[in-house]
């Protein structure tokens, strides 16, 4: 029993352990924890998860000094702004936020993507690093949808919900929801893009998600084929 539980335990910290974890638990508890309208309490818990996908996203993942320090250069000030615009409640200032925020996320997704397209091996690793890549796709797409209606207002429907009257937090929990649902490629029809610039961000989110799934992971199952086959052989001539 006792060697039971140490082999457990040793399997738990292996599987919390390595350069993606804290980065997909992170954005695992964002999504699940959407900006709501909840009270404070609720929101300073979200904003708690932002801070730790953000500061995971720089400097636990493994990249190269040059992106760790562009990627800082535009994390740190979008969540400065954020947090002075929790005080102010400035239009220009989540404006400031968004347009900081989706420039590193990118750079980051950029990053991992990267390193898991040219890792020889398929690991557990590897399997983090393309799940944190799909999540953070969908959330640079939702502040960009976001950013998108702050700018231009209208540019989205919503069929049971008028826009005049959310909140940013939950405006911008519906522009996550719709986000996922487009990059899923599974859209209900309850949000619909009306202006041009929201279409064309909603088009591209869906072909990345499409190509995600038909190339990143394909291009995985080839290279674990590839050394499964040839660990195979391997045993075979022994």
């Amino acid at each position: 029993m006792a060697k039971f539980f140490k082999k457990s335990y040793s399997s738990c910290i292996r599987a919390m352990s390595g350069y993606f974890t804290q980065l997909l638990i992170s954005l695992i508890l964002l999504f699940i924890f959407r900006p709501y309208d909840r009270g404070v309490v609720y929101m300073a818990i979200w904003q708690f998860f932002l801070v730790l996908v953000f500061l995971s996203a720089i400097f636990n993942c493994d990249h190269s000094k040059k992106i760790k320090i562009t990627s800082a250069c535009f994390g740190v000030p979008a969540l400065i702004f954020e947090w002075i615009n929790l005080a102010f409640h400035s239009n220009t200032l989540m404006l400031l936020f968004l347009f900081m925020s989706i420039i590193f996320i990118f750079i980051t997704t950029a990053s991992i993507i990267k390193q898991v397209v040219i890792n020889a091996r398929v690991r557990l690793e590897t399997l983090k690093g393309v799940v944190c890549a799909y999540f953070m796709v969908a959330f640079g797409f939702s502040f960009a949808y976001f950013f998108v209606s702050l700018l231009l207002p209208h540019s989205f429907d919503f069929s049971n919900l008028d826009p005049n009257l959310l909140s940013h937090s939950h405006l911008l929990s519906e522009m996550m929801y719709f986000s996922f649902v487009t990059l899923l490629c599974i859209g209900y029809g309850d949000v619909i893009a009306i202006r041009d610039v929201a279409q064309t961000l909603a088009i591209l989110e869906g072909i990345i998600g499409q190509f995600y799934i038909a190339i990143l992971v394909s291009r995985l199952v080839a290279v674990y084929s590839f050394f499964e086959h040839k660990l195979h052989l391997v045993s075979k001539k022994k």
